[in-house]
């Protein structure tokens, strides 16, 4: 074969999340496969999109061709992982199913042509761009991993919004008392918006950051000293901090009912931006446009498509419950994840050699 698999499959482990280093991985088993390729990389709004597009042989010279696709989804805000209940949608285990599929489809001695692309951008953006650019046919086989956790295979909405008042007036608690607040759990924000709504006294929150299932970050300033209840930790600030707009007003007015548990957060120049997953909202909803003196902008695209049916390859419906990348309409195989290359191998290859009787 022109590449080891567990080789190859390690070290795009280890880089999936060093853009550069990842890039120069990818290509480098590409290029060790001998197949014809073809990257085609876009800016969307929320990241780069890339594909990788190879093939057994030009596939506009084949009668028949079978068709793989793997779609492997960042999370919002530029976050370093997925909850491993989500990590089928994307991560260091879909670039691993991505060469073992490559080196499935080698090892294959039939001959039959195929063509296997992999597409790694931004969950908010994604999707669209597969259908719009890619020309993703309904033939196309996705192939995805069971995520580390079963969770669900429901379809779910990616939604990003913006909090941003009408003016722009930045105001500041007058006491010099300020530290950094950090608030760990899923619930950080709500936790933080909790407390926050019940201290009295002249207070404004600075720099407030979420990524994914790193800590919940900000400044507070306050016109005294505040104590914190358990789960928010508070370390003195040394130096006067050159602080952003407040986000006291965008943190009280959050629409917790639609994004209950945002995956990222950051404080814009003035305004609050939030992203994260929701089951699907309906075309129609009557998304809130305002609150207070705050206004509303909002994104909702499909991350997650249905799971109606999908073929298992070397897993048992226990395992396989999970979410799937939306973009593609075609058949889902699901292979074995979390490191399970070997297994992921044989199975894919008795799937390939079924088919070719």
């Amino acid at each position: 074969m022109p590449f080891d698999l567990d080789q190859a499959a390690n070290r795009l482990g280890r880089v999936h999340g060093h853009a550069v280093a990842f890039r120069q991985a990818l290509l480098d088993v590409a290029f060790a496969s001998g197949c014809p390729m073809r990257e085609q990389a876009v800016a969307l709004e929320h990241g780069d999109a890339v594909t990788l597009r190879m093939a057994s042989r030009d596939p506009a010279m084949a009668a028949s061709v079978t068709r793989f696709a793997i779609l492997d989804l960042d999370p919002p805000g530029h976050a370093a992982t997925w909850a491993p209940e989500l990590d089928s949608l994307g991560g260091p285990g879909l670039a691993q199913i991505w060469a073992v599929a490559l080196h499935t489809l080698l090892g294959q001695t039939d001959e039959r042509p195929w063509e296997l692309t992999y597409t790694r951008g931004p969950a908010l953006g994604v999707s669209a761009y597969v259908r719009d650019r890619l020309d993703a046919q309904a033939s196309t086989i996705q192939l995805v991993p069971c995520p580390s956790v079963p969770s669900h295979g429901r379809a779910m909405d990616g939604v990003a919004l913006t909090l941003e008042p009408t003016q722009n007036v930045s105001r500041r608690a007058e006491s010099g008392w300020t530290v950094s607040l950090t608030v760990a759990g899923e619930d950080a924000l709500a936790r933080l918006r909790s407390w926050l709504h019940g201290v009295s006294g002249a207070w404004t929150l600075h720099q407030l950051d979420l990524r994914s299932h790193d800590a919940l970050t900000a400044l507070l300033c306050a016109d005294r000293p505040l104590e914190p209840p358990p789960g928010i930790a508070i370390q003195a600030w040394p130096e006067s901090p050159r602080l952003s707009f407040p986000v006291n007003e965008a943190l009280m007015a959050w629409p917790e009912t639609w994004l209950p548990r945002p995956l990222a957060v950051r404080t814009l120049d003035a305004g609050l931006w939030l992203a994260g997953l929701t089951s699907t909202v309906a075309e129609d909803a009557a998304l809130p446009e305002r609150a207070g003196a705050l206004a509303l902008t909002w994104q909702v695209e499909s991350v997650a498509r249905e799971v109606s049916a999908q073929v298992l390859v070397a897993v048992d419906a226990a395992e396989s419950i999970g979410p799937v990348a939306a973009g593609l309409d075609g058949p889902i195989w699901r292979l074995p994840g979390a490191g399970e290359r070997a297994l992921a191998a044989r199975g894919l290859a008795a799937r390939l050699s079924a088919r070719s009787t």
